[in-house]
Parts: C-alpha cells; sequence; structure tokens
C-alpha cells in the first residue's frame, strides 16, 4: 500500500495517485445519450474524493450500439459540450479524465435495428442482429474513430476501447459471435 498515494506516470501523463474508478454505466441517461447533472455530479465527487483517474461508463459510438436506451453516447458533435463541462470539474480536483468508448452488438438493447459479426442473437429475449458486411464494419470503425476525435474536444486525458465482456469488438474474436 505504501504506493497507493503516490504518482504514476504513463506515456507522459502524470497522474496524481494509482486510484482509478473503472467505467460503471449508470443507466442515467435519455435516449439522446447526453450527459445528465446526475452523471455531473456521480463523476466529479469522485474527483472531490481523490480518485487519479475516472473513467466514465461504456459510452456508444452509434446510437443502434447501446447497451440500453439510458446509456452515454458520443456519436454525435452535441455530446461534446456536456462531456466537456464534465472533465472541467474532474480536472479542477487534479484527476485524469477517461473515457471508455463501446459498441454492444448483439448484445445492445435498443428500439432499432442491431448489428454484430453475424445474424445470431445473445440469448432467446435478445433481437437478432444483422449480420454485418464490409460497409457496416466501416461505418463502425468510422464511428469509433469519430468518437475518440469527440473525445479529444471534450478534454479526456484517456481513451479506452470496450474489447470485452461479450461487446461487439469481442463477438469479432468469438466464435460463438461469429460465425
Amino acid at each position: 500500500m505504501p504506493k497507493l498515494f503516490t504518482p504514476i506516470t504513463f506515456r507522459g501523463m502524470e497522474i496524481k495517485n494509482r486510484i482509478v474508478m473503472s467505467p460503471m454505466c449508470m443507466y442515467s441517461c435519455k435516449e439522446d445519450g447526453i450527459i445528465t447533472p446526475f452523471h455531473l455530479t456521480h463523476l466529479a465527487s469522485r474527483a472531490v474524493g481523490q480518485v487519479g483517474l475516472i473513467i466514465t461508463e461504456a459510452t456508444a459510438v452509434q446510437p443502434e450500439g447501446r447497451i440500453s436506451v439510458e446509456d452515454l453516447g458520443i456519436w454525435d458533435d452535441i455530446h461534446v459540450e456536456g462531456l466537456k463541462d464534465l472533465n472541467e470539474q474532474i480536472h479542477a480536483y487534479g484527476a485524469k479524465a477517461g473515457i471508455q468508448l463501446a459498441h454492444a452488438g448483439r448484445k445492445a438493447v435498443v428500439d432499432s435495428d442491431i448489428f454484430a459479426p453475424s445474424s445470431f442473437r445473445f440469448n432467446s429475449k435478445s433481437k437478432v442482429p444483422i449480420g454485418m458486411d464490409a460497409e457496416d464494419i466501416e461505418r463502425t470503425v468510422e464511428a469509433f474513430r469519430q468518437a475518440a476525435r469527440r473525445a479529444k474536444e471534450a478534454a479526456f486525458d484517456v481513451v479506452e476501447i470496450h474489447g470485452a465482456h461479450g461487446y461487439l469488438i469481442n463477438q469479432f474474436l468469438s466464435p460463438l459471435a461469429n460465425k
């Protein structure tokens, strides 16, 4: 424990201590994916509490890629302003701000069509996804790229790509989801 409260440097970025808040979905948005006062209070309070790096919840790069319709989004430039306000609050307390960019793939629970590597649903209650073709894949890669650009505009210090837990990137690597 003696190093827990000492700074650490990653790729030239110093974090004031080794306490990291991992991304946790709060399911507190409206369908527009715009950050809410709840997020500002919840995440900024962690900075007040001296967490060194605060990673915002899985944030959807496309509206159809949300885990639920209440998920935070970064698929449009309209999302940047609120996220920038959040990061100003986080930075005011000396913490670094991270964002987890995500796409749920076949695990998405939204009203629109969902997309996955293959047309195999996640479970008996899930929608059957549209199997992605090369154009869909390119569109999604571009969505991640644009989301990373927006994250930079919103003053995030760290960008994490969610490639686990059976979500889209993980689905491409799984013989259960990619047939």
